[in-house]
């Protein structure tokens, strides 16, 4: 059982009044627990991405394996891990996410699960992919699940998942119909995309997710799109949905397969993100492929397991 790590905090996804409270209180029980081999905060002005780099190069980080701990979620994971395979992409230390809970925040439970996860120890490799070209600056960026770039309306598109939370998919109902009040001509965003002989232009669109398929696909990528499109089709095509049919509607709507090496250019850009995580506006001009697998360390929640008593 590792007994230090280095711990990353996604600060801003904290919603509670006392948010500095809770900050000290988790630093100094960390503190107490002898858990720290570092610990870094996101900031406003200094991400994650930028601390983990620091990290990286530090001697401590070089000479001793340590598990590394992201209090946060998918989002702020990505960041750390960007951060750690910049420095240097062969050295992959165990990563534990813990994820921030959305109400009832209570620090001795987070501590409990460190210490319930790392005492478990259960290691697996998961897939990741990676983004290299200007993002925004030469570089790469590495992620988990998916890469989300524009507005998430992943509730309503072709591929429908019957798990989706009714509260999620009413709230990007909202979303949409707020942003067409406003017009969606100010937050749509024109991309083109280069696979072997293939090419495609999209001038106009709202949303778009890269995610990583299954072991048993044949592609390892799916990509989901909304483009602008008025709303009474988008509620049209996600009650389509959910009573079975896939893709009900190509106006609008568009998922298809992907494989390695496929070049994106973005243009006109209002926000890109990994999982949630807002990057810089721009242009942003990148080749998607597999980088591998990542050991990341199971995480106990100990929340389920109370449920289950």
């Amino acid at each position: 059982m590792p007994t230090q790590a280095h711990i990353f905090v996604g600060a801003s996804l904290i919603r509670h009044k006392n948010k500095q409270g809770l900050l000290d209180q988790l630093q100094g029980e960390l503190t107490q627990a002898g858990l720290m081999a570092s610990y870094r905060v996101e900031k406003q002005h200094h991400s994650l991405y930028a601390q983990a780099k620091i990290v990286a190069r530090s001697r401590s980080f070089q000479s001793i394996d340590l598990p590394i701990i992201v209090i946060g979620n998918e989002a702020t994971a990505n960041e750390v891990l960007s951060g750690f395979l910049a420095i240097n992409p062969e050295r992959k230390l165990p990563l534990l996410l813990i994820s921030w809970p959305e109400k009832g925040l209570q620090v001795h439970e987070i501590l409990s699960e460190i210490n319930a996860s790392l005492n478990q120890n259960t290691i697996i490799n998961r897939p990741i992919a990676k983004i290299e070209g200007d993002v925004p600056t030469k570089g790469a960026r590495y992620f988990f699940n998916y890469l989300q770039i524009g507005s998430d309306f992943s509730a309503l598109l072709p591929t429908f998942n019957q798990k989706v939370i009714w509260k999620q998919a009413g709230q990007q109902f909202l979303n949409f119909w707020s942003n067409f009040s406003r017009n969606q001509d100010k937050i749509f965003f024109a991309w083109t995309l280069r696979h072997g002989t293939s090419y495609q232009h999209n001038p106009k669109t709202l949303g778009l997710q890269i995610l990583l398929n299954n072991d048993n696909e044949q592609e390892p990528f799916t990509v989901r799109v909304v483009n602008q499109v008025a709303w009474p089709k988008i509620l049209l095509t996600y009650l389509q949905g959910k009573k079975g049919r896939q893709n009900p509607s190509r106006r609008g709507f568009i998922s298809f397969p992907l494989g390695n090496n496929a070049a994106f250019h973005i243009r006109d850009l209002e926000s890109i993100k990994l999982d949630g995580n807002v990057l810089e506006n721009g242009a942003y001009s990148f080749t998607l492929s597999m980088a591998g697998t990542y050991p990341v360390i199971e995480a106990v929640n100990l929340s389920k397991n109370k449920k289950k008593k």
